[in-house]
């Protein structure tokens, strides 16, 4: 049969407690370690303190840090309020069991790891590691007839300025329809997949898979080659043909390391 204690000079629980009923009362915050309790058994006292020490709750595995777990234990109900002391010290464990749930939240956070807030996202979640249009010099006879068209209004403007505006108008129209046709076209790099999507109103895509990507090839040509623009071809094992083609695109050869990179399982967020 377990032993049992009789607390000395605290009417509340005048019955005879176990152990585990001491260790529950410290736990609650109603009964102080400093309390005196007789042996029923041998009538030898002891503090509270000394009979619960070494317990632990149930459940509790060595090295884990972990809020108490109390265990099982039977309701006992003062006769009278709890005592001034006895509150307070209820209140601080309260208060220090929230302060060590706030630690472990913190802790966990700072081991979670959090993409940076730099990169922005595609529709299907994924990172864009590179995102580009077509250069405003992937089209130079537009761009020569636009300065010819300013050039003209400024001679026109001389002569008359009804044909002056004309030729503006002509020039503005010519700068706006390059915009619109650079903007259009979008070069999308992921963690997955390279992907070009082109159209206005309604929507068209190509994309291919960074792990099926075959060959890629980067060509630098004439005047293009000489302003810094070029072409990535990206083929995969499934099609004999190109899959995917960027269209005079700055740094190329940068763009075509990157998705080296990543079929090689290298994270670029890292660099």
């Amino acid at each position: 049969m377990p032993a049992r204690y009789t607390l000395q000079q605290h009417p509340a629980f005048s019955a005879p407690l176990s152990r585990e009923d001491l260790y529950t009362l410290v736990a609650r915050g109603s009964l102080a370690r400093g309390e005196m309790c007789v042996d029923e058994a041998t009538g030898m006292t002891h503090t509270v303190g000394e009979l619960i020490s070494g317990m632990r709750p149930a459940g509790h595995a060595s090295g884990t840090r972990a809020r108490i777990a109390r265990p099982a234990y039977r309701e006992i109900s003062p006769d009278f309020e709890i005592p001034m002391e006895v509150a307070e010290t209820q209140a601080e464990m309260e208060a220090e069991e929230e302060e060590e749930e706030e630690i472990e939240e913190e802790e966990i956070e700072e081991e979670e790891p959090e993409e940076s807030a730099d990169h922005d996202y595609s529709p299907s979640g994924e990172i864009i590691l590179h995102h580009a249009h077509p250069s405003w010099l992937g089209y130079p006879k537009a761009l020569f007839l636009f300065l010819l068209l300013l050039v003209a209004s400024g001679l026109l403007y001389v002569v008359q300025a009804e044909y002056s505006i004309i030729s503006l108008l002509c020039a503005s129209s010519t700068l706006i329809a390059v915009g619109i046709s650079r903007y259009s076209h979008d070069y999308i790099v992921t963690r997955e997949r390279v992907e070009l999507i082109w159209g206005i109103i309604g929507k068209s895509s190509k994309e291919a898979r960074i792990c099926d990507i075959r060959s890629i090839d980067v060509y630098e040509s004439g005047l293009k080659g000489l302003l810094g623009l070029g072409t990535i071809d990206f083929s995969t094992a499934a099609n004999a043909g190109i899959e995917v083609q960027f269209k005079d695109l700055r740094r190329a050869h940068e763009v075509k390391d990157l998705v080296r990179k990543l079929q090689r399982g290298v994270d670029p967020t890292n660099d």
